[in-house]
């Protein structure tokens, strides 16, 4: 059974090694399919720290092969999506069986193992079954929806509200779909016109090219009001305190995604605008809803035009896309196929 494993930065191996099940909760996944992120690309160029070795692959999907005798909610064939966030098992809550309120989950790919691997051993409650209407490429992106959705849960706006989103990567774009999904006014900014024009594609309306002319073009869209709030992507292109100028007057910042470059921010804008600033990481408890959204069609994907490459071409992938990724590149999402 293959395991792809992350020695070092730029270094990528490939190991033989047995999975079982070793409790009755436990079920052993064949994993299907795999997501490579420039979340994972940073991870392989040290950028993102681990502790290596580290199999990398946050998202994946699988089918189990075997179920422990006490798992009740899979059986063998079930097709399940294994969530990104594992807790930890050893803090108070844990303990207490309040896993949902662990003070420390862990992120697959870096604070416990990935998905890249021919099998995977996992706890029941961290499996989620998968509906037949939603494909194996949509469901590997169950974790960012979740995060999209913790987002728009802890914004809380009414309908209409213009939210200003500064990243028109992956978790932009979704996040601006379901935005519109609950009936709030996205409005999406990045550096590249590209991004900017696939984001139009998926009906997001308002792009705008940060530029000198931001600031006035929400002003006009807004009348004047600017955006009653701002949520700024990690590891994006543009500073991390852009959102201070076009935030309304004691609106609220939200900084998430999957990993934060080093950076500082001017914070002076900020303070004399009274704005709330405040950072989101997933919600454990969001991957249902995360997968009724996509029941529900709230996202549309196909825009995005994920590709998908045999297992095979992995360590190519890596490598050649890391490298693209510490050019400035734009590097999308891809589908590593494991069968």
């Amino acid at each position: 059974m293959k395991t792809w494993k992350i020695l070092s930065p730029k270094s990528m191996a490939v190991e033989e090694r047995p999975e079982s099940v070793q409790t009755a909760t436990q079920a052993k996944v064949k994993v299907t399919n795999a997501l490579l992120t420039p979340f994972d690309l940073r991870v392989y160029r040290g950028t993102i720290k681990p502790g290596y070795p580290i199999v990398p692959c946050r998202f994946a999907v699988g089918v189990v092969s075997e179920a422990g005798e006490g798992c009740l909610s899979v059986e063998k064939n079930t097709r399940v999506y294994m969530r990104d966030l594992i807790p930890c098992g050893e803090c108070n809550h844990c303990i207490a069986d309040r896993s949902e309120q662990c003070r420390r989950m862990l992120a697959a790919g870096t604070d416990c193992e990935g998905f890249l691997r021919d099998f995977a051993v996992a706890e029941e409650s961290n499996l989620c079954p998968l509906p037949p209407s939603v494909s194996d490429t949509d469901a590997l992106f169950v974790g960012i929806v979740s995060l999209c959705e913790e987002v728009i849960d802890r914004l809380d706006v009414p309908k209409g509200t213009h939210v200003a989103v500064f990243g028109a990567g992956e978790v932009g774009n979704i996040l601006c779909q379901l935005l519109i999904y609950h009936q709030a006014v996205p409005i999406l900014i990045d550096t590249d016109e590209e991004r900017l024009a696939v984001a139009a594609s998926c009906g997001i309306y308002y792009t705008f090219k940060a530029d000198e002319t931001l600031a006035e073009n929400i002003s006009r869209i807004t009348g004047g009001h600017m955006a009653a709030c701002s949520v700024y992507i990690g590891y994006g292109s543009l500073p991390v305190d852009a959102p201070y100028e076009v935030t309304s007057i004691g609106g609220t910042v939200v900084y998430t995604g999957f990993g934060f470059a080093t950076a500082k921010a001017a914070l002076k804008t900020a303070l004399d605008r009274r704005l709330t600033l405040t950072t989101i990481t997933n919600d454990y408890s969001n991957y249902a809803a995360a997968i009724n959204l996509l029941v529900n069609k709230a996202v549309n994907l196909a825009p995005l035009k994920i590709e998908t490459f045999p297992v095979a071409q992995a360590e190519e992938l890596f490598a050649e896309r890391a490298e693209e990724l510490a050019g400035g590149k734009n590097v999308r999402c891809c589908v590593l196929n494991l069968m």
